[in-house]
């Protein structure tokens, strides 16, 4: 199933949301290990394939998020029980929406940043493959190229400073 919308210049979330997702924005992708990150290596698992086609790789909007919130975020997803080796914080990687749309397949904008602001939640977004229908090949060469916007990681801290 694919998501039903992947037009960055209309609000997937109306009424809720801040509005559609600038370039000039900041996003920040929470990160774990051994989840995203293992021996301080990124791993490519750290973006699934299903996210990119179907549900969104999700980020938070830092214009509409606090420090606390991101925190928060972090505290409750280590607080979930997990099967095997339990979860540790490795911060957050933090770059522009327009570093996102800037990637390029085919000549074509290979990435959408989708608003998808819930109620709890004002400042989330999705990442999407543009063409989600092509298929789990197509979206590890996604992943390919997203992965690198991923690879430096920061604490909340520094990155609310």
């Amino acid at each position: 199933m694919f998501p039903a919308h992947l037009d960055e210049r209309i609000s997937a979330a109306p009424g809720v949301s801040p509005g559609v997702v600038a370039d000039d924005e900041f996003l920040l992708r929470e990160m774990f290990n051994p989840q995203h990150v293992r021996d301080g290596r990124l791993l490519p698992t750290a973006i699934s394939l299903q996210d990119l086609r179907s549900r969104g790789f999700s980020v938070h909007r830092m214009r509409y998020v606090s420090r606390k919130f991101v925190e928060e975020s972090v505290r409750d997803r280590l607080s979930r029980p997990r099967k095997g080796e339990p979860w540790k914080d490795e911060g957050v990687a933090k770059f522009r929406t327009l570093a996102v749309r800037r990637l390029r397949m085919d000549g074509r904008q290979a990435l959408v940043a989708i608003d998808t602001a819930a109620e709890d939640d004002r400042g989330h977004a999705g990442i999407h493959a543009a063409d989600p229908e092509k298929g789990d090949a197509h979206a590890r060469e996604l992943r390919s190229l997203l992965l690198p916007l991923l690879r430096k990681r920061t604490s909340i801290r520094e990155a609310f400073e």
